[in-house]
């Protein structure tokens, strides 16, 4: 199999604060030069197996916005099959940093992808993991006022090898953030865990061995406003990247959660 693209969106770190919306990023043109993978089915997703697929985009089913659907995040079984008439379909791929107007304040950045609701979400991927350098609103003058979020120390929201029974915590702090126009000091901080070996199944593909990577995002300003938080979980194939993707309300409490604020999931031979 040859990667589609890898396209993690973390809408919840530092767009937490807004609602997930459809892709809006400039997608990459056609007939990209794609890196060469090939999946071993051992449950494990290595650096080799995440590859960033610039020039390339894959095509997925959305919920519109404001549309909650019924989900079971729970086990190791993840059934994503059901289809629904408001779905849109929307393309998602890695666009590279260097086109951006934000792209000066992110020297070890790499690409970004589209994090909903006007944002970007400004990644860099090594040997150790993927890592969320910030985020920023895709226009650098919006109507909302712009937002522009630098971590002191990117997050790493993915730690290579990425398998089942890992668990970590990290807290990015923000000394000179701008949300919406205005100043904001404060923390990001995310605990993610991952479950192994599990299948999930999607309209007309199963994927198995997958992943699951559950993120749990707390926003902490430095003073005033009251702690924010959102869940959200992945899942994840080999040489794919993200098969399936749902987002939780804000402030909910329960870690396998059942009504999804956002879900998103692989649209086999759709077009948007």
């Amino acid at each position: 199999m040859r990667p589609l693209a890898f396209m993690l969106r973390v809408c919840g770190v530092g767009a937490m604060v807004a609602a997930c919306g459809v892709n809006a990023t400039p997608q990459p043109e056609p007939a990209p030069e794609l890196p060469s993978c090939v999946p071993n089915r051992d449950g494990v997703i290595t650096e080799d197996e995440l590859p960033i697929a610039f020039g390339a985009s894959a095509n997925y089913y959305a919920s519109p916005p404001g549309v909650m659907r019924t989900i079971a995040t729970g086990g190791t079984a993840w059934d994503l099959s059901d289809e629904y008439a408001d779905d849109v379909v929307i393309a998602l791929g890695p666009t590279k940093i260097k086109d951006q107007w934000y792209a000066a304040s992110f020297a070890s950045a790499q690409f970004v992808v589209d994090a909903g609701s006007g944002l970007d979400g400004i990644y860099h991927q090594d040997a150790q993991g993927l890592w969320l350098d910030g985020t920023a609103s895709q226009q650098e003058a919006p109507a909302g006022g712009k937002t522009l979020i630098r971590y002191a120390q990117p997050l790493p929201v993915l730690r290579f090898p990425i398998e089942g029974g890992d668990a970590f915590e990290a807290t990015g702090a923000i000394t000179d953030g701008i949300v919406n126009g205005l100043p904001f000091i404060g923390t990001d901080k995310i605990a993610v865990d991952v479950t192994g070996d599990g299948r999930v199944d999607v309209p007309y593909v199963r994927f198995s061995p997958a992943l699951r990577v559950r993120t749990l995002v707390t926003r902490t300003p430095s003073t005033g406003t009251p702690v924010v938080t959102r869940r959200n979980v992945i899942f994840l194939f080999e040489c794919f990247g993200e098969v399936a993707r749902a987002e939780s309300r804000t402030d909910e409490p329960n870690a396998e959660f059942t009504t999804a604020a956002y879900l998103r999931r692989f649209a086999l031979g759709v077009t948007p």
